[in-house]
């Protein structure tokens, strides 16, 4: 599967922003406890928001209904206990006051955090005395397996006063610095075909294209939480300052509430999808850590992931396709789910059917779907570029193939030879790999029916005299994997008189990376990946092999009869489960792996 990602900036209109005034006040004792909740020693905070006080629409993603300042004592450069709570009241300019407790020393300072929108409120004057990470995880949504729905009520935001460090609170004091609050959830949008975008390069809709013959239904996304915090955890965020007057948080990594559980949400329908192309501001996830090590791992099915169902090329029956969060931006190779960003997946081409459920597809590899990927900020951010893997290359003797040795059973070794550009010693007889589309015999014909396959092969040593690696291989990211989910296949399948070469087809039709010459390897390749697959396994996205996987090659029987000669029921393999890589001979009913390579230099 392609995948293509960017990481691209918001615009600063999509910033919220948060004037800090300090007004004037009074001072409290000496005892910095001694003032009792009922009766403190105020100043007066004055907030303006960005929508100036003119009431904004329910789905406007800068309002703000309401706002708490959390007075956190300081503690050096970290947070202390919470100290005090104070509410904003809105006021007819636009602005918002509230009233906080006031330094009474040089030495009594205090880190201030801002949290907009949140619900149910009252729990927080509960908080007092209580550290900023259990008040991190105090401050939480509920619990629901509905989809989050923000058309009606604002986004819960987070912000601090001065990029976090610890102030002053005192009479006269003036912060004049911007203060900008990030939304507590992500947002992913899923479109089928060519994206539209605005001047700004945000994607604002999809039209259809003829690569994409698909009608989308339905959107689901598995182990999604259920819980979003409102605070991100201290250590998961840091604040840069472009100047005295602008302060950003930055969140490196998702926080998410202990013990909040998963569920599966189904976006489905006119009121998530417009015109059975495109789901656009409606899907919204709190953030997650989706546990990335490779892909196809064994977080495969613990880790988040979208379900795409919808109908291919006008069939009357609903497939299913699994996207993962991946990209690339220097050295991290996954993306994580993280607040106040906008997930944006484009669905460029769709090639064959999926898998027959939602289940299915969410436990199986991902396959048959190109998309791109862009990660965009709800802030503005550093604009990167993010490359797509194009491939995983092999050269005999050279990139990635510079091992030709190989052990093919205890105690006896070969040199891997390189393909010639003619059989056995006839140099005026050419074979092209590509070719190879039939069952062999025991004897080379050119001129063969349907293709050829070489000859039946007793030993290893057999078939490295007249079949080497070709040179400039490709080789798949992954196993094959069919529509059913199966993952091991035959090397053959007869039904009735129907004789279906299935290994060989299931690589003839697969699609991947913008090729579709891939073919199933020769026994002299696959031998020649095993030799070399330290190299492979260490490329981004590359799934390392495991388990006996099919090639070409065919075996003959020891004392085989004429039939067998003209027919073999047994073809050649190589055990990638341990570290032998020995090879080894199966009957074609038997069910073993398969990956896929196609020539990259066809000379």
């Amino acid at each position: 599967m392609k995948i293509k990602t960017d990481y691209i900036a918001r615009p600063d209109r999509l910033v919220i922003l948060l004037w800090i005034i300090m007004l004037t006040g009074a001072c409290r004792n000496d005892d910095s406890y001694s003032v009792q909740q009922d009766d403190p020693v105020l100043v007066r905070l004055s907030v303006s928001t960005s929508d100036a006080g003119t009431p904004s629409a329910g789905n406007e993603i800068g309002e703000i209904q309401s706002v708490y300042i959390l007075q956190f004592n300081a503690d050096g450069d970290t947070y202390g206990t919470l100290r005090y709570v104070a509410e904003g009241t809105k006021t007819g300019d636009g602005t918002y006051s509230a009233t906080l407790l006031q330094s009474v020393s040089s030495s009594d300072n205090y880190k201030l955090v801002i949290l907009a929108n949140i619900s149910g409120s009252g729990f927080l004057y509960g908080l007092y005395g209580k550290s900023y990470e259990e008040v991190q995880q105090a401050c939480a949504s509920e619990a629901t397996a509905d989809p989050l729905d923000f058309s009606s009520t604002p986004f819960p935001m987070f912000g601090v006063i001065e990029g976090g460090k610890s102030v002053q609170v005192s009479q006269g004091s003036v912060y004049s610095g911007n203060t900008k609050l990030v939304r507590a959830v992500a947002r992913v949008d899923i479109g089928v075909g060519t994206p539209k975008k605005d001047v700004s390069g945000i994607i604002t809709s999809w039209i259809k294209n003829q690569n994409t013959p698909f009608t989308l239904t339905q959107i689901q996304v598995w182990k999604a939480g259920q819980r979003y915090t409102y605070m991100p955890v201290v250590a998961n965020y840091h604040w840069k300052t472009d100047g005295v007057s602008d302060t950003d948080i930055v969140i490196d990594k998702p926080s998410d509430v202990t013990g909040g559980g998963t569920t599966t949400k189904t976006y489905t329908g006119n009121a998530y999808i417009t015109n059975s192309i495109y789901c656009l501001g409606k899907i919204y996830l709190p953030e997650a850590d989706l546990l990335w090590g490779n892909v196809y791992d064994n977080n495969h099915t613990n880790r988040l992931a979208i379900i795409v169902g919808g109908r291919y090329n006008g069939s009357p029956t609903e497939t299913f396709y699994r996207i993962d969060f991946t990209y690339d931006e220097g050295n991290h190779d996954k993306m994580n789910i993280l607040r106040n960003h906008i997930y944006q997946f484009t669905i460029k081409s769709v090639k064959a059917a999926g898998y027959a459920t939602a289940e299915l597809a969410y436990k199986s590899k991902p396959k048959n779907l190109i998309f791109d990927a862009t990660l965009e900020p709800w802030v503005a951010g550093q604009t990167a570029s993010i490359p797509s893997v194009l491939g995983y290359y092999l050269t005999y003797q050279g990139f990635n193939g510079e091992n030709v040795d190989w052990t093919y059973v205890m105690g006896s070794s070969l040199q891997i030879p390189k393909k010639k550009n003619y059989w056995g010693t006839n140099r005026n007889l050419p074979f092209d790999y590509n070719n190879f589309y039939k069952e062999g015999q025991n004897i080379y014909i050119t001129d063969i029916d349907g293709g050829q396959n070489g000859k039946l092969y007793a030993t290893v040593g057999d078939a490295f005299k007249l079949e080497g690696a070709f040179p400039e291989l490709m080789v798949s990211g992954n196993d094959i994997v069919d529509e059913l989910g199966n993952e091991v296949h035959p090397w053959r399948t007869v039904n009735g008189m129907t004789t279906t070469l299935t290994a060989l087809d299931l690589c003839r039709n697969l699609e991947e990376n913008g090729f579709e010459d891939w073919r199933l390897p020769r026994l002299s390749e696959l031998a020649l990946i095993y030799a070399n697959h330290t190299k492979l396994d260490e490329l981004r996205g590359f799934t390392p092999l495991s388990g006996t996987y099919w090639c070409g090659s065919e075996y003959l029987v020891e004392n085989a009869t004429n039939q067998q000669k003209l027919n073999s029921e047994w073809a050649w393999a190589v055990d990638f489960s341990g570290s032998t890589g020995y090879a080894s001979w199966h009957q074609k009913t038997e069910k073993l792996k398969i990956r896929c390579v196609r020539q990259t230099n066809n000379k």
